[in-house]
């Protein structure tokens, strides 16, 4: 069969629809017979005259066989892939957050633009290869199940690309996903700033298309792109005015709120106090979110308003001036990850969030986990008080060590405007837009500090060696530094006893010649 060319400009005959399946349930029958297409996509031929009609579009001068050969393949594929039985959940979150392949925003003519990120993307594995595919395909698949023939605009982001992220397979397979599978769905492939480097590539890539399906791809850069997309809905980075950083919120996650013991309230004169109290179970609604529950945790907070005194690698790891989320209310670091160490001796693995306060007012903050039952939290409530930071401490429960890498934590606050009113009932009643939230994945890291290379401990080595000799120059001067002062003490002694005994000796001498005077003046 010959190769589709994509056009979808000419309107199918009145009765090609019929003609074609006619043909392909004659054609196919023994594959019908066999199973080896799912029902539900075999009903969708026999009823559906529109799904037919893009079939027929896609290659309007071809034969009516060969369109329903294009059926018949493109129908093995749906079944290889159960794109019927395909959604979201079928993906790990770690993919989702990834960030490679979303959907954002339109071009000058309304069409969705799904971009992928190629630098993001690396050879593996064909396990990884294929639920790489399947993502690549359901992002598809959920426009044409909504709109089918609804055309959108596959943005290739190579910027940043190099030689170990160009995998010709998953190319060849996003192109055949257009030609065979969702007719006439493709209205514009750009590429954008691909590297020289990729030439003999494309090259290759180009023997697999028709060339009429050649001039549906634009090589573009900052410039040009807004020949195709206007600047109020490209990034920045691409020469836009949106700023825009791409997160994922999963659907339904339940968070669930780790136990508090205290709640705060405000005195009058701005000091935060606290009372005993036990956060009920409660359900409240997440942004982003269609309905999330929250259950009570294990963990126990000590005083919200008091800073540990010193912090550890870990708090210097993930407070770094680039690792930081802003928002209008907190600034919270780590930004994305909390990052877990596993050393060698060390019983208690945890990990640190710190909150900057970046209002006048106080911050109300709540930090609620996936999985209450594996992390001590300290504390997992309070405010954050203008200029005073507080830094909260994540513990992992023993026995979980090994199991967190899917779990989350998200951090919500809130403006503190009436300092007369109890925090707790406020949460009670805030409306939803005046929470901010943010949530931080973990991740385990497994590396030793024994393991790490010998350059490094030399160069630590080294460094503690030159600070040792820093702190002996420092002691030799504060040793002079006390000889001086004891001499001079001595000098002040000396002169203050001199003074004395000088001052003690005068009036004796001086009523001496007195008494001569006046015998000279007797006589």
């Amino acid at each position: 069969m010959a190769a589709p060319e994509m056009v979808d400009d000419e309107p199918a005959a009145p009765d090609q629809v019929s003609s074609v399946r006619r043909i392909f349930l004659d054609k196919y029958r023994e594959s019908i017979e066999k199973g080896t297409y799912d029902n539900r996509d075999l009903e969708k031929i026999k009823t559906d005259d529109e799904l037919l009609d893009l079939y027929c579009k896609h290659i309007p001068k071809a034969k009516d066989d060969d369109v329903a050969s294009l059926i018949h393949d493109s129908l093995k594929w749906r079944l290889e892939y159960q794109m019927n039985d395909m959604s979201d959940e079928s993906f790990e979150e770690k993919i989702w957050e990834q960030g490679a392949i979303f959907y954002h925003n339109t071009d000058k003519d309304g069409h969705k633009v799904l971009i992928i990120r190629v630098k993001l993307h690396r050879k593996g594995d064909n396990q990884y290869l294929n639920t790489v595919k399947r993502f690549f395909a359901w992002h598809i698949e959920k426009i044409f199940r909504e709109t089918p023939g609804e055309p959108i605009v596959m943005l290739f982001d190579m910027y940043g690309a190099g030689l170990a992220n160009l995998d010709m397979d998953f190319i060849k397979f996003c192109i055949n996903c257009f030609k065979y599978n969702y007719p006439c769905i493709l209205a514009l492939m750009l590429v954008y700033e691909m590297p020289w480097i990729f030439n003999a590539a494309w090259k290759i890539i180009k023997t697999w298309l028709s060339p009429e399906a050649v001039q549906k791809i634009k090589f573009v850069d900052k410039l040009t792109i807004q020949e195709f997309i206007s600047r109020d809905q490209l990034m920045e980075q691409m020469g836009g005015t949106e700023k825009f950083q791409y997160s994922y919120s999963p659907p339904n996650t339940m968070f669930s709120e780790v136990e508090n013991n205290s709640s705060t309230k405000l005195s009058p004169d701005g000091v935060a106090s606290t009372k005993k109290v036990k956060f009920s179970e409660n359900s409240l609604l997440l942004r982003s979110y269609s309905s999330d529950s929250f259950k009570e945790g294990s963990s126990h907070i000590a005083p919200q308003n008091r800073l540990p005194l010193a912090l550890g690698p870990l708090d210097k790891r993930n407070n770094t001036k680039d690792n930081c989320f802003r928002s209008r209310l907190l600034q919270i670091r780590p930004a994305e990850e909390l990052s877990f160490q596993v050393e060698d001796n060390v019983k208690e693995i945890f990990s640190t969030i710190s909150l900057s306060n970046t209002l006048n007012n106080p911050v109300a903050y709540k930090v609620k986990t996936t999985s209450p039952e594996k992390f001590r939290v300290r504390p997992s409530g309070g405010l954050v008080m203008p200029g005073s930071p507080v830094i909260v401490f994540v513990h992992i429960q023993p026995g979980f060590e090994n199991n967190i890498q899917s779990d989350k934590f998200l951090v919500r606050a809130m403006e503190v405007t009436d300092e007369s009113k109890d925090v707790t009932e406020m949460w009670k009643t805030v409306q939803r837009e005046s929470i901010m939230e943010h949530r931080l994945r973990c991740i385990l890291n497994s590396e030793s500090i024994r393991s790490k290379s010998t350059s490094d401990i030399s160069s630590l080595t080294e460094k503690i060696e030159s600070v040792q000799i820093a702190n002996q120059r420092i002691e030799r001067r504060i040793q002079q530094i006390m000889f001086l002062q004891v001499l001079f003490l001595l000098v002040v002694i000396l002169a203050i006893v001199s003074d004395y005994w000088h001052s003690n000796q005068t009036p004796i001498t001086g009523g001496h010649d007195l008494d001569q005077k006046a015998k000279y003046c007797t006589q």
